[in-house]
């Protein structure tokens, strides 16, 4: 059938939703798609997250080797500029660029950063597209049998159908109003079958969550009810086009919404927490080791307060985005944060044997 609710069923065309289309393709599965397309955008961006790391780990090391001669200058030269030209000319005489090491630091917050944000609003599109295309074809499926009925066709002339959404209506109206209750009740049954077997067709489930363009969350049903409808497909409505878009929805998806209950119980939103936090955790504890081996001390740099801050921020962050959007943008940010902790000693091992070689190059050289 042609589109039921026009242009608000177009196909997203922006660059991440073409790559989440192919990816799905490949596995038939969002859930999936969202999953393996995380873990290629952390393998190809995995480079630039060494360089950072290597290079703060870079600065840790000067300044735990300079301390006594950076506190000194402090205490020698109490204006600022003067300050900065001998920290710079202290830095440069060790090798050392402490804004190269900035640089580094921005570049991955703006990739991190963009991939987040525009991935998120990509997401938000899809989910906004599958649920009113969901809509659509079950609203195709509730009529199907009584029009083909009607019009004695069959189901590829059904489907090629250019129906006007007064004639959607009138359809729905006279299935459940008109006639005698035995036919009402024949039709009805008929039509929420329809619906039901279309649903398990389209319906895009994963391990526990019923529908992944929904949240993971008691408080969220499978199938949405019409006011959430209305706000995820954005439409703009009369009152008068309200109430009867309302009617329609309620009579084609009543019987779905009992059926599927509420969309699951919580626990990606938990993982999303608990994994920010671990990954935090993870990379505090090795830059204190790293800090108290250099400083002799276990006194908190304002590096280590600052990270500390994150434990807690960048979890209730996630926690905020799992709750309010849908499942498979919670799946980016867990497949994110557990990619990041399994690489991360990996990177530690690189970054590693970078600086021995660079070492024993260095005494060559020497010699």
């Amino acid at each position: 059938m042609a589109n039921l609710v026009g242009a608000l069923a177009s196909v997203p065309n922006g660059l991440w939703e073409k790559i989440i289309f192919a990816f799905n393709g490949a596995f038939k599965n969002y859930a999936l798609a969202i999953i393996l397309l995380t873990i290629c955008i952390k393998i190809i961006t995995l480079p630039i997250d060494f360089i950072n790391r290597r290079s703060t780990q870079k600065m840790t090391d000067v300044q735990g080797k300079l301390q006594k001669q950076i506190a000194d200058i402090k205490k020698r030269y109490p204006d600022q500029m003067v300050q900065n030209q001998k920290l710079s000319e202290l830095y440069k005489k060790e090798g050392f660029n402490p804004m190269g090491s900035c640089f580094n630091m921005i570049l991955v917050l703006l990739v991190s950063w963009g991939v987040f944000f525009t991935l998120f609003s990509s997401l938000n599109n899809m989910a906004a597209f599958k649920i009113v295309s969901q809509y659509e074809d079950l609203r195709g499926a509730y009529i199907q049998e009584y029009v083909k009925e009607e019009r004695g066709i069959n189901q590829e002339e059904f489907e090629a159908l250019e129906l006007t959404e007064d004639e959607i209506g009138n359809y729905i109206i006279t299935i459940s109003t008109n006639g005698t209750e035995e036919e009402i009740a024949t039709r009805t049954e008929v039509a929420n079958q329809s619906v039901i077997e279309k649903y398990k067709e389209v319906k895009e489930s994963f391990l526990w969550i019923k529908n992944v363009w929904m949240a993971d969350s008691p408080t969220q049903r499978a199938i949405p009810d019409f006011g959430s409808y209305y706000k995820i497909a954005k439409l703009k409505l009369t009152p008068e086009e309200y109430e009867v878009q309302k009617v329609q929805y309620d009579t084609i998806m009543a019987k779905l919404e009992e059926s599927q209950g509420v969309n699951g119980y919580y626990l990606l939103a938990v993982l999303a927490a608990v994994s920010a936090f671990l990954y935090q955790y993870l990379l505090m504890s090795n830059k204190k080791k790293k800090d108290e081996r250099k400083r002799g001390s276990e006194q908190d740099s304002p590096a280590q307060s600052s990270g500390k801050a994150m434990m807690i921020i960048l979890p209730v962050i996630m926690l905020v985005f799992t709750l309010s959007y849908n499942s498979v943008f919670a799946l980016y940010i867990i497949t994110s944060q557990l990619f990041g902790m399994a690489t991360a000693p990996l990177i530690k091992y690189l970054i590693k044997v970078t600086d021995k070689e660079k070492k024993n190059n260095y005494s060559v050289v020497k010699k």
